[in-house]
């Protein structure tokens, strides 16, 4: 990942997920050590305080570790870590992009079955809203907005599922999710996405749960031939 100069406009946010997304797509692993604040700095073109914050916040989620008289290092996970070690888990693997399919292939086929059983008319209604959303996306071309969309759909479906587990679950692993389903839609455009959303709403909609679960497992499938 090219690390790019910042726009003066919230900059140490930038500074931040930049960083973050740099160690979500392992470009950094496990061990190595961190550009020093002033190489950082420079590359930002932003001061070392920014730099030095955004540090501090990746050391807050357990992202990074400063070593006294070393520098910064990208921390080994174990287990035993608090939650928010689970934003870079899935990275951590070898095969990234197939674990996540795997992971969502386990996880959101149940929760399609779920949505289906638990579903109201408002929660239709927005799932066919975000439909929408990446249909605009896709007449203009716009990838990275129907990515958003894309995900927003899928939490979307989580959420109707009324389980705070799986809710949170999503929450934590967000940022790995967005970055393979960016991943996903380069490799396989819009139409695929369009056509197996408006299944899962129609029936979402007639609570055909069966229905439902099966549609999400072959979606997800036919994300797993691109891996």
């Amino acid at each position: 990942m090219e690390i790019k100069p910042i726009k003066r406009v919230k900059v140490g946010e930038q500074v931040f997920q930049q960083l973050k997304e740099i160690l979500i797509n392992g470009e950094w692993r496990p061990g190595d050590k961190v550009p020093s604040e002033n190489e950082l700095a420079e590359q930002f073109d932003v001061s070392r305080i920014t730099v030095r914050q955004a540090l501090q916040r990746l050391g807050a989620l357990g992202l990074i570790e400063t070593r006294r008289g070393e520098g910064s290092f990208v921390k080994e996970l174990n287990v035993g870590d608090s939650m928010n070690a689970l934003i870079p888990t899935i990275y951590l693997g070898e095969n990234t992009e197939l674990e996540i399919i795997e992971f969502r292939a386990i996880i959101e086929t149940e929760c399609a079955g779920l949505a289906a059983d638990r579903a109201n008319e408002k929660d239709v209604e927005e799932l066919q809203a975000i439909w929408n959303r990446m249909n605009e996306c896709k007449v203009r071309s716009d990838s990275k907005g129907f990515g958003v969309a894309d995900l927003d759909f899928h939490f979307k479906v989580a959420e109707i599922t009324k389980n705070p587990l799986i809710i949170k679950t999503n929450q934590i692993l967000r940022d790995v999710l967005e970055h393979a389903m960016r991943t996903t839609i380069d490799k396989m455009g819009f139409e695929g996405g369009l056509y197996y959303h408006k299944k899962l709403i129609e029936e979402i909609a007639a609570h055909d749960a069966k229905a439902a679960s099966k549609t999400m497992r072959e979606h997800i499938s036919k994300n797993q031939l691109y891996t």
